[in-house]
């Protein structure tokens, strides 16, 4: 028993019947006579027909009617475009997110599943994660440092930080011990603060007029 029956380039032999039969059936039964593709069923033969070589199928879209069929031969649903259909086969037919929704175009000539070949789902095991526990860099033991330790540290490093204004206000006790320190024994104590004040370049004017202010009125009362 031979089948030359296309698209076989070259005649296949088969050593009885039933090997023919099951050999036609997936082979030639729902195969398109106009591109050549081969179906798994009747039903996604219709469909193929109709979504690819029916001309009146864009006059049918244009008038916004819905084209695509549920694959089920029970199921009357259309839907407007494939994607609304995955979706609909997805979710009131069960059918996996894997499945060869394309089938209806492509065919099954260089398919051996109707699931999507070469997908595969990523899972994640508690090998994967000690592998990553095992890549993450490790101190040695000359630097080990505890959590304690490690707060400690990052107490010091805030209390170490200090505002731009607790510098200046640093800077200008410094500057204003120095000058006392160096100040001529002439001077009385008040002019001696507001020269070391004058000094101070980020104390604002405001408070300059206001220590000036203090001092005339204590010299005035003595």
């Amino acid at each position: 028993m031979q089948c030359s029956l296309p698209p076989h380039a070259n005649a296949l032999s088969f050593v009885s019947i039933d090997d023919f039969e099951v050999h036609y059936a997936k082979e030639h039964s729902n195969r398109c006579s106009d591109c050549g593709k081969n179906f798994p069923t009747a039903r996604f033969l219709l469909l193929h027909i109709d979504e690819n070589h029916n001309p009146l199928r864009e006059a049918l879209q244009a008038k916004g009617e819905k084209t695509y069929s549920c694959f089920l031969e029970d199921c009357d649903k259309k839907c407007s475009t494939p994607q609304k259909r995955r979706l609909h086969l997805i979710d009131k037919h069960m059918f996996p997110k894997i499945y060869n929704f394309k089938v209806v175009a492509t065919g099954i000539d260089k398919s051996n599943s109707m699931l999507q070949e070469g997908r595969r789902r990523r899972v994640s095991t508690t090998n994967d994660a000690q592998h990553s526990r095992a890549a993450r860099p490790r101190r040695t033991s000359n630097n080990k440092v505890t959590v304690a330790e490690e707060s400690i540290l990052d107490q010091k490093e805030e209390s170490s930080g200090e505002s731009e204004v607790e510098k200046a206000r640093s800077k200008s006790c410094v500057l204003l011990n120095d000058r006392k320190s160096k100040a001529e024994p002439h001077l009385d104590g008040v002019d001696e603060l507001e020269r070391a004040m004058s000094a101070l370049k980020f104390v604002p004017p405001s408070v300059l007029n206001k220590q000036r202010k203090k001092s005339n009125n204590a010299a005035a009362a003595r």
